[in-house]
């Protein structure tokens, strides 16, 4: 069992479709920055329109890349760990003593072992309250050609730590110290393709750290 304090910032008054940004300012004022949710969002957060419909067919950016609408409404619809770890090395401007990373392919449980256990807490995606996700909307992301489905219902939480039967996560539509059931936590976690996001001092992890 380890539970690391994090700072905690509830989305729901101010950002409602914003879990991404409020996880990543969170992330930010563990290691000391003094920055807002509104600072990130505004300045840091890679952007791009909510899909528009043209002839029938459904167009927009790719959500790896780009928050999709507007965190300060009800209609926005989020981004994934690509997205974020841009918004973090812009806030940080290449900062030397951070590393920003994006980590794929690892459960929680890994997680847990190779960052929480260090004192390191962590973006990951995966569904609100834990529940089964679904596939939504599909679109044409213009630039490629290619078509990207969205899985609902998307959420993005800090991994604060873990005990025998659970993993517990800031969770920005709840509380501090949220515990869910693992089980459900793993199979969101891994349903949302395991992405993850970390932010490193070099001082203390070096580039060849897992």
């Amino acid at each position: 069992m380890k539970i690391l304090d994090c700072p905690f910032i509830d989305q729901r008054e101010k950002y409602p479709t914003g879990c991404e940004s409020v996880s990543a300012v969170m992330l930010l004022r563990h290691f000391g920055f003094d920055v807002t949710p509104e600072d990130f969002i505004d300045t840091c957060l890679p952007k791009a329109p909510e899909p528009v419909c043209e002839n029938g067919v459904w167009y927009a950016a790719n959500p790896q890349h780009f928050y999709l609408g507007d965190p300060y409404t009800d209609d926005g619809w989020g981004c994934f760990a690509p997205a974020v770890c841009a918004g973090l090395r812009n806030y940080l401007e290449n900062s030397p003593d951070y590393d920003v990373r994006e980590v794929y392919g690892q459960t929680l449980s890994d997680l847990c072992r190779d960052y929480i256990d260090r004192g390191i807490p962590v973006i990951v995606f995966a569904t609100m309250g834990m529940a089964e996700l679904r596939e939504s909307r599909t679109w044409t992301i213009p630039e490629t050609g290619e078509t990207y489905t969205w899985k609902t219902p998307m959420h993005c939480l800090l991994l604060v730590g873990y005990t025998e039967d659970a993993f517990v996560f800031n969770d920005p539509l709840a509380a501090k110290q949220t515990f869910y059931p693992a089980g459900k936590a793993l199979s969101a976690h891994a349903g949302m393709g395991m992405q993850a996001a970390v932010l490193l001092p070099r001082d203390r992890f070096p580039l060849s750290v897992k």
